[in-house]
This record gives C-alpha cells, sequence and structure tokens, in this order.
C-alpha cells in the first residue's frame, strides 16, 4: 500500500529541489542585495551569513515536521494536530493573505522586466496574466509544474553564475572598506531583512504530500536548496559589493541589470532579463503550488465550502483550490501596487506563521511520541528544543520591531484575526448543526 501512494506523488528530489530554489530566490535577488547595501555597506555580506544562519534553524524545524507528517497543507495539518485546529486555521487563515500578497507584488515585478522588450505592454495586464498563466499550470498537474521550474531554475541559476563569474575580475577589495560605515545596528537591520529572503523554506510543508520518500528527500532536498540560495544571494551581494558604479545604488531601479551592463554584452543582457522574469516566474509558481493546498485542507476540514476540497479525476489536482488562489492574487493585482504595508502585512504573516511552528516543533517528542522514535530522520531531543526556542525568539523579535515602527500594520492584522476568528465559529456551529 505504501509503494501505490509513493507511486502517486510526483515530486522527486529534483523536483523538490527547482521548487524551492525557484520560490527563495524569485526576482527579489535582483533588487533586496542593493537596497541592503544601501542600508549596510559592504557588511551586507555579514548580512547575508547571518540571515543564513537564521534560515538554518527555519530548514531544521521545516524538514523534522516535513518528514514526521508529509501532507498537502501540512501547515494545517501540523499545527492541527500538535496545538489545537483552531490555532491550525488560523496560522494557515492569516498565511493566506500574506502570501496572496505576496504573489501579487511579485507578478508587478514580473511585469517590470517583461516591458524591456514591450515597452508598450500595460504592467497591470502583464502582472494577472502571468498569475493566470501558472495557476492553468498547476491544474495540469504538478508533475508538469515541476518540469517547468526545473527549467525555468537552471535558466536563471547559470545567468546568475555568468554575472558572478564575468563580475569577479572587476571586484576591486579596497570597495569593502569601509567594511562597516553604518555601524553594527545597520547590519542586524539588514540581516532581519535579507532573512525574508530565505522563508520561503517552510513553503515545503504545503505540499510535502507530494514529495516522493520524504524521510530522505526533504531534509537533503532542504540541504541542497539552501547551498544554492545562499551561494546565490553572497555571490551577487559580493559582486555589487566591490564594483565601482557611476550611479548611486540607491538611485538604481533594477540594480543588478545595471551593473551588468557595464560588462556584458548586449545579448547576455537580453538573456540576463529573461533569466529575471523566469526568476519571478518560479516564485508565482511555488507559490501557487504551495498554498492552493492550504485551500483545500481546510476545505477538507469542512471550514471553507466543500467544493474547494474537489480534485480533478484527469490529473489528481486541487483546481478549485488553485482556481480560488489565482482569482484571489489576480484580484489584488487590479486593486494597485502601491500599498506598501500590504508587503509589510505579508512579511508579519509569514512571521506568524513560524511562531505556531516553532511551538508545534517543541511539542513533537510529547504529542507524536510514537511516530518520532520510529522515524529516519528525527532530530536528537535537545536540538528540537533549541530550534524551536531560536525560531519562536527571532519571529518575535521581528515581528514586535515591524509593528512598533508601523502600529497600523498591527491593526489590520488584528482585523485579519478576528475576521479568521468569526469564520472558524460560524463553520464549527454549523458542522454541530448537520
Amino acid at each position: 500500500m505504501s509503494d501505490d501512494k509513493n507511486d502517486l506523488k510526483t515530486i522527486g528530489l529534483w523536483g523538490l529541489i527547482f521548487t524551492i530554489t525557484g520560490f527563495v530566490v524569485g526576482v527579489s535577488i535582483f533588487i533586496l542585495p542593493a537596497e541592503l547595501i544601501v542600508m549596510s555597506g559592504p557588511s551586507v555580506l555579514l548580512a547575508y551569513a547571518i540571515a543564513g544562519g537564521m534560515a538554518i534553524i527555519t530548514c531544521f524545524a521545516t524538514a523534522q515536521i516535513g518528514t514526521l507528517m508529509p501532507a498537502e497543507g501540512g501547515t494545517f495539518v501540523a499545527i492541527t494536530r500538535l496545538l489545537s485546529p483552531f490555532l491550525g486555521f488560523m496560522a494557515v487563515w492569516i498565511l493566506l493573505w500574506s502570501v496572496v500578497l505576496v504573489n501579487s507584488f511579485i507578478g508587478y515585478g514580473f511585469a517590470n522586466y517583461i516591458v524591456y522588450f514591450i515597452p508598450s505592454l500595460d504592467k497591470t495586464v502583464a502582472a494577472a496574466s502571468i498569475i493566470l498563466l501558472f495557476g492553468l499550470i498547476n491544474i495540469v498537474g504538478s508533475s508538469l509544474v515541476v518540469k517547468v521550474q526545473g527549467a525555468m531554475v537552471i535558466f536563471f541559476l547559470i545567468m546568475l553564475s555568468i554575472f558572478i563569474i564575468s563580475g569577479l575580475p572587476r571586484f576591486e577589495v579596497e570597495n569593502l572598506t569601509p567594511f562597516m560605515p553604518n555601524g553594527i545596528v545597520s547590519v542586524f537591520m539588514a540581516a532581519s531583512i535579507g532573512y525574508f529572503s530565505f522563508a520561503g523554506f517552510i513553503s515545503l510543508l504545503e505540499f510535502g504530500g507530494e514529495i516522493k520518500n520524504p524521510s530522505k528527500n526533504i531534509p537533503l532536498g532542504l540541504a541542497i536548496s539552501f547551498v544554492l540560495v545562499l551561494g546565490s544571494y553572497g555571490g551577487v551581494s559580493l559582486i555589487l559589493s566591490g564594483i565601482n558604479t557611476d550611479i548611486p545604488f540607491a538611485e538604481m531601479q533594477t540594480p543588478v541589470l545595471e551593473v551588468a551592463e557595464s560588462f556584458l554584452p548586449n545579448w547576455v543582457i537580453t538573456s540576463l532579463v529573461i533569466s529575471i522574469i523566469a526568476a519571478a516566474a518560479t516564485t508565482v509558481n511555488g507559490l501557487i503550488l504551495g498554498y492552493s493546498r492550504d485551500i483545500l485542507v481546510i476545505a477538507e476540514a469542512r471550514i471553507f465550502p466543500s467544493f474547494l476540497s474537489t480534485k480533478t479525476k484527469r490529473f489528481n489536482t486541487p483546481a478549485n483550490a488553485i482556481i480560488t488562489y489565482t482569482l484571489l492574487s489576480v484580484l489584488v493585482v487590479l486593486l494597485g501596487s502601491g500599498v506598501e504595508e500590504y508587503a509589510l502585512v505579508a512579511v508579519i504573516g509569514l512571521l506568524l506563521q513560524q511562531l505556531f511552528i516553532a511551538v508545534s516543533l517543541y511539542r513533537i517528542p510529547k504529542i507524536m511520541k510514537d511516530e518520532y522514535d520510529s522515524a529516519e530522520f528525527k532530530l536528537p531531543k535537545p536540538v528540537i528544543k533549541i530550534v524551536s526556542v531560536l525560531l519562536f525568539l527571532i519571529s518575535a523579535a521581528f515581528i514586535i520591531m515591524h509593528i512598533f515602527n508601523n502600529p497600523i500594520i498591527g491593526g489590520l492584522i488584528l482585523g485579519v484575526f478576528t475576521i479568521g476568528s468569526l469564520i472558524y465559529l460560524i463553520a464549527k456551529r454549523g458542522q454541530q448543526n448537520d
């Protein structure tokens, strides 16, 4: 029976690596490192090292929960079992709103580069179209999704490598001094923002039920993806920090592209732009693949309408859940991309998920004693406690920092929480009356 179930799973080791790498790297690698250089100077390299260290904690938590409970909508499944159904729903409810907002902004990131080839194209139309396209691809089946994702990830990793290798001869060590021009505080601020680039590792939980041999592939896939991601961000940051530029980074809209134009031929620049577009597409694809599964499992729990839990007979994909997530993302695109508070709400939503995950991980040895004792992959109990506490403290500190700086965001999160609580109570009352 277990072999039959494994045959139905469509994502192997490399499919997992391509999905996670594409989702985590995405279009932000072509923008974010320059913004962090403006903030912290050459010490951005140290900031990414710190962020990478914190991301390792997230990977440990994801690997342990993902191997013990490999399921579609794994966040809901794990938190429901280890904490409570209400907290499982609330974690996913807040997370869904966050990633819908993230998807719309990534769509606009795609649009900002596609106009390089089609200047007359309306950016809103372009952003909505890429989301609709990958919504359709996801309906056709995750095996096709993984193949498309793999091709795009390989392409933009090749172009990133060309940018980094070609930039090394122009790298000047003296540009790294002063290393910390804005002080140590700026380094930790940059690290906190850089850490958000690694938040996508935890998305693996949402499609864990489609991963073949999860006990082996999840830890190994996370490890390989982490090396690729950290190498990509570190390499790009190194080149940007060490190359002389005529225009300050603060004035650049497309920093990697503008720096690359100073030493790469035009045909390579064209390929680089295509790779940036592919990077944005991989993130859109990863969001739809992962978080449509949350809608599916909540519908299966009879909190969302039951029609959202149906799967297509031909492709065995949650078509209605995919359509719902896709259309919500398109709706946010149509509402506009200028509401900066939405981006911060999205970040806080992802951090709130990590709070729930941290507490859930801490309870695994007690609540899932038999499964934990017999698991092929398991962290030692002391390591689980350390990882849980660190993940909770890091996430809580970032949330407090951002809400303190912008209290309105706290009010928005509270509003989302209140609406979710009402939906849960209404659904439970309806179940009791059935």
